[in-house]
């Protein structure tokens, strides 16, 4: 009987071990941060399937995407570089004179000069030394006083011409001060290196005109347009508004965000068949406005727009290299040419080519949060599926 009891009491205290290691096991993974609670209760099979199901970012069963007959979706323009460029240089030159006044003798001196382009011209500056001078020197420009005091020999500061006072043809008058009632002296000066400097801007370069042409077809089929480009900046601070217009209408007038893409609408009605001109200007600064192109749509043109997310978790490892996105498009294996134009948050990839799989990895045109692809065919496109999808490096 003692044994029994002494085996008895040893069970129970077994199965009060088990009850209480089980219950701090339970307080342990009830006070688990929730994420953790969840990733330990999984099973590895349905780790699996969530893992699997989070790298596949986009998966859609596109179809076939076709385009009329000879019309063009994309016209390329050739890059554009507006700058304005300004030089230092010597706009009118003197020989050495001397001036002088006297009672009994003056002699004054006119020197002559032209601005071709006085609009563009500033910093004016009259420059001279003096070898020799007695009393003191008078200076006008266009019978307006601009200089009037005693200076010793030597180099003089440089006298800046007030613009307002310039015209397309100068006069500069130098004269010697009276003497007064002292009729027995002259005053006189002796002049040499006497130059007329300025800054001239250049801006013919501010403006570039591109053609392009419209087919009677693309005209009579034509849907919407759009013009794309990219502007890039030689300083945000020191660049003017950027002009675009479409055969003389504005279609654009702003100083842009460089280095980003854009994308503008052209007004119903702006484009002819046949010839068209697009004009690209700046009033001031220097822009590089590259990637530009007239993206059409036609009534025969079937293009499409997926959309997705790329979430804090996935952006943050694309960021520090840790994974990779990667673009495909698989085909109907049929050897025709398929030609057409990704647009990725509006950054543009062709593809051309007669096999079955296009790749591509996307990791510098993604954005966290909402992105878009749009696939716009160039040709007869039959895609069985389009696939975003993560891949750890």
């Amino acid at each position: 009987m003692k044994v029994l009891s002494s085996r008895k009491a040893q069970g129970m205290g077994a199965a009060a071990l088990v009850a209480i290691i089980a219950g701090l096991i339970f307080l342990y993974i009830l006070f688990l941060p929730s994420v953790d609670r969840e990733d330990l209760l999984q099973s590895d099979t349905e780790k699996k399937s969530v893992s699997a199901e989070d790298r596949v970012l986009l998966l859609e069963n596109v179809g076939q995407l076709s385009v009329g007959e000879d019309l063009e979706t994309r016209k390329d323009i050739p890059n554009v570089f507006l700058f304005e460029t300004t030089n230092a240089k010597e706009l009118a030159r003197e020989n050495p004179f001397v001036v002088r006044k006297g009672w009994f003798d003056t002699q004054k001196k006119d020197m002559m000069f032209s601005l071709s382009d006085l609009a563009n011209t500033e910093n004016v500056l009259l420059t001279f030394n003096i070898k020799s001078q007695k009393g003191g020197l008078t200076i006008m420009l266009n019978g307006h006083t601009i200089f009037e005091s005693e200076v010793g020999a030597g180099n003089v500061e440089p006298i800046k011409l007030d613009k307002s006072l310039l015209q397309q043809q100068n006069t500069l008058t130098f004269a010697a001060s009276p003497v007064g009632l002292k009729f027995w002296r002259t005053n006189e000066y002796a002049l040499e290196a006497i130059r007329v400097v300025g800054d001239i801007t250049d801006k013919s370069k501010q403006e570039s005109q591109n053609v392009f042409t419209l087919s009677n077809d693309e005209y009579e089929n034509l849907k919407d347009a759009d013009l794309r480009f990219i502007p890039y900046c030689s300083g945000q601070t020191r660049v003017g508004a950027l002009d675009i217009s479409v055969n003389n209408r504005n279609i654009f007038s702003a100083v842009p965000v460089c280095e980003d893409p854009y994308k503008q609408k052209l007004p119903s009605g702006i484009l002819n068949q046949g010839q068209n001109t697009v004009v690209f200007r700046t009033s001031s600064g220097s822009y590089s406005v590259e990637q530009i192109f007239l993206d059409f749509e036609y009534d025969k043109t079937t293009s499409k727009t997926y959309f997705f997310e790329v979430n804090d978790t996935h952006f943050n490892d694309i960021v520090d290299s840790k994974e990779s996105v990667v673009l495909t498009l698989n085909f109907v294996d049929d050897d025709k040419d398929k030609r057409g134009v990704l647009d990725v948050n509006g950054h543009l990839q062709s593809f051309d080519q007669t096999g079955r799989t296009y790749s591509k990895t996307i990791n510098s045109f993604l954005k966290r949060g909402n992105n878009y692809i749009r696939i716009e065919p160039e040709t007869e496109l039959n895609i069985i599926d389009l696939r975003v999808e993560v891949q750890k490096k």
